[in-house]
C-alpha cells in the first residue's frame, strides 16, 4: 500500500503591507513571534538587530526570525517603499531551516534564491485587494506556502547545511535561552522599582546544561557569546530611550545603563 505523510504543521500569515515612508523614517525596536520577510522596492533602508545590521537597497530581500529584536530605518535622501510580509510556522525544522540560513543575509540578484523569491514576492504583492473572498484569503495562502517551500528547497540544496534533529534541538533550546534574556530584559525596563544584574549564568543553569555549552550554542547560532548578545539587546533597548520625552522613560532609560549581566 502507498501512503501520503500524515501533516500536520500550523501555518499563520499575520498579514503583509506595502508602504512608502520619507527618508528619516524609524520605526521603533519591536520583536515579533513570526517571520518577517521584506523587500525594498525603492529607496534604501538599514536594519538593525541584534544578531546584526544590514543596509538594504531596491530589489533586494531580508528576512527577519522570529523573535529577533530589531528596528528598521529609512536612509538616504529618496523616500524608502517596502513590502513586509509576516508569517509563522509550528514546525521546529522549517524554523530552523529558515533561521540558520537566512538570518542576518541580503538576498540580492545574482544569488540562487534570488529570481524564484522574487516571483514569489510580486505574485503577494499583485494579490492585494480593497476586499478579500474565502477565494482570495486562499490563493494567497498557497502563494505564501510556495514562497515557503521555495526557500525550504533552496537551503536543501545547500550539502554543506546540516539538518539532523540534534541541530534541530540544539537550536530551539538556544532560543529558549535567548528568550529568557528578553524576558528578563524587558522587566527591568518596565517593571522593576531597582536596576539588579541579570545572571547569564543563571538562566543557562534552568537549562540543566554548562556553561560552556551555551557558549558554543550562542556561537554557533548567533555567532556570538550569551554576554555579547545579553549586551546587544541592552544596546538596543537603549536607542530606544535614547531621547526620553516623560519620567517613565527617563526611569526606563537610567535602567539601562545601571544594569549589567554577569558573566559564567
Amino acid at each position: 500500500m502507498e501512503r501520503l505523510p500524515l501533516i500536520n504543521t500550523q501555518f499563520t500569515l499575520f498579514g503583509g503591507h506595502k508602504e512608502t515612508v520619507q527618508p528619516g523614517w524609524h520605526w521603533k525596536p519591536e520583536a515579533h513571534l513570526a517571520f518577517e520577510l521584506m523587500y525594498i522596492i525603492a529607496g534604501t533602508q538599514r536594519t538593525e538587530s541584534e544578531i546584526g545590521e544590514l543596509v538594504v537597497h531596491a530589489g533586494e530581500f531580508i528576512i527577519i526570525p522570529y523573535g529577533i529584536r530589531h528596528n528598521n530605518f529609512a536612509i538616504g535622501e529618496t523616500p524608502l517603499t517596502y513590502f513586509a510580509v509576516h508569517f509563522n510556522l509550528e514546525e521546529p525544522t522549517l524554523k530552523y531551516l529558515l533561521t540558520r540560513q537566512f538570518s542576518n543575509r541580503i538576498i540580492k540578484a545574482g544569488d540562487e534564491a534570488y529570481e524564484g523569491l522574487k516571483r514569489h514576492a510580486l505574485q503577494l504583492i499583485d494579490q492585494f485587494r480593497p476586499e478579500y473572498s474565502l477565494t482570495d484569503k486562499l490563493n494567497i495562502q498557497v502563494t505564501m506556502i510556495n514562497l515557503i517551500a521555495f526557500l525550504v528547497n533552496m537551503v536543501q540544496k545547500d550539502t554543506h547545511f546540516d539538518v539532523r534533529e540534534t541541530n534541530i534541538n540544539q537550536f530551539l533550546l538556544c532560543q529558549k535561552i535567548a528568550g529568557d534574556m528578553k524576558k528578563q530584559l524587558d522587566n527591568q525596563i518596565y517593571y522593576a522599582s531597582e536596576p539588579t544584574h541579570i545572571s547569564v549564568a543563571k538562566i543557562v543553569s534552568k537549562y540543566n546544561i554548562s556553561p560552556s555549552y551555551a557558549l558554543d550554542l550562542f556561537r554557533k547560532f548567533y555567532q556570538k557569546s550569551p554576554q555579547a548578545y545579553l549586551i546587544d539587546l541592552k544596546l538596543e533597548a537603549a536607542k530606544k530611550f535614547a531621547a526620553p520625552t516623560a519620567n517613565t522613560n527617563q526611569s526606563s532609560s537610567r535602567k539601562i545603563g545601571l544594569f549589567g549581566c554577569q558573566s559564567f
